[in-house]
């Protein structure tokens, strides 16, 4: 279950005022900084990777790249942002949902759709690795970014329509605050929440990357051109992208089903301190996709210095001048036949001399 308003602590303030938590306060403000800084930064050099990589573009894969960057960014502005101002800078006191009941809306139906869609890119992107693997030639024919485009605006449609109805049953209540009604968010909406962004791409991950293992330990994968390597790297990369998924999303969809009860009226406050931790760390995996395409992706890597040669090109070609000398330096036997071949030219040339 995604962590946009798994606690909703209005009936707790209403009685009696909220003490102070400061590892809540500071593991927002410092460690919501932190993942909303490296976040922001490899997503876009991740969309810049792939548009300027030809051999990337040519990959369907390169389609789930982008739109996966794009939703992190848009997850991490609508729902980390606004907990990292909400708890870690004002003290549970400016929250921008309760600006108005139409932006209190849009809020919250865009930070579930962000969560949500970029579940589900991920599941697709299992799915599009299975079958480049299982039926490569097949894959190879009809894979093309334009199926990868069809795929993901149909998601989004779908997405979005589950998400209305959270929409309809959203308001301000008489103190300001954005919430759902109870029954229909306790009730219903929690479970297809966490059925749509966390159960049910989840099941697809494992079921497809377990079908991918199995088939690539059975042909070895083999290697025999570059299209293959770079196939190769993609999957690679790809399946440990799922893995962080699963990893970082999975603490926060079981507290879901823990019934918190009597724990939670007297000692909320170490739940907040759960909650927040369990809630960074699913914003962490939204924001570290790009440090796996980086160790997993030897392909990636690849484009990423060219993407640095492209960038700072001064930088670049002074490297590789220094490379250069640093590999004469250290060649000292070719010098020395290099100037005994001189010495040898400069005798010969005098023994041709005229008397």
């Amino acid at each position: 279950m995604s962590s946009t308003d798994f606690l909703d602590y209005s009936n707790v303030t209403e009685t009696t005022p909220r003490p102070p938590n400061l590892p809540t306060k500071y593991l927002w403000a410092c460690g919501g900084t932190l993942i909303l800084l490296i976040g922001t930064v490899g997503h876009i050099l991740a969309i810049a990777v792939t548009l300027i990589s030809r051999n990337m573009r040519a990959q369907s894969s390169s389609v789930y790249i982008i739109a996966m960057s794009v939703t992190g960014i848009i997850t991490l502005y609508s729902g980390l942002i606004r907990y990292m101002i909400f708890i870690g800078f004002s003290d549970w006191q400016n929250d921008i949902r309760e600006s108005s009941e139409t932006f209190c809306k849009i809020h919250m139906v865009t930070t579930y759709v962000a969560i949500q869609y970029f579940a589900w890119l991920q599941a697709t992107v299992a799915v599009d690795r299975l079958i480049s693997v299982k039926w490569p030639y097949v894959y190879m024919k009809n894979g093309k970014w334009k199926v990868a485009l069809i795929a993901i605006v149909v998601e989004l449609f779908i997405v979005t329509c589950i998400n209305i109805p959270l929409a309809m049953h959203t308001h301000q209540n008489e103190r300001g605050y954005c919430v759902a009604e109870v029954k229909f968010y306790e009730n219903i909406w929690g479970y297809i929440d966490l059925a749509s962004y966390s159960l049910v791409p989840m099941f697809v991950m494992v079921l497809c990357n377990s079908f991918i293992l199995y088939l690539l330990s059975k042909s070895k994968f083999r290697t025999g051109n570059n299209n293959s390597a770079l196939a190769r790297s993609l999957t690679i990369m790809l399946m440990s992208l799922n893995v962080l998924f699963v990893i970082t999303t999975l603490p926060v969809s079981v507290v879901f089903f823990l019934d918190w009860g009597e724990f939670l009226s007297k000692r909320y406050l170490a739940i907040e301190v759960y909650w927040s931790a369990f809630s960074l760390m699913q914003y962490a995996g939204c924001a570290g996709t790009f440090f796996v395409y980086c160790v997993t992706g030897s392909k990636f890597r690849e484009e990423l210095r060219e993407l640095y040669k492209r960038c700072c090109p001064c930088k670049a070609k002074k490297k590789s001048i220094a490379n250069q000398t640093n590999t004469k330096n250290t060649s000292p036997a070719l010098q020395s036949c290099s100037a005994d071949y001189k010495a040898l030219k400069k005798i010969s040339q005098s023994n041709q001399k005229p008397v």
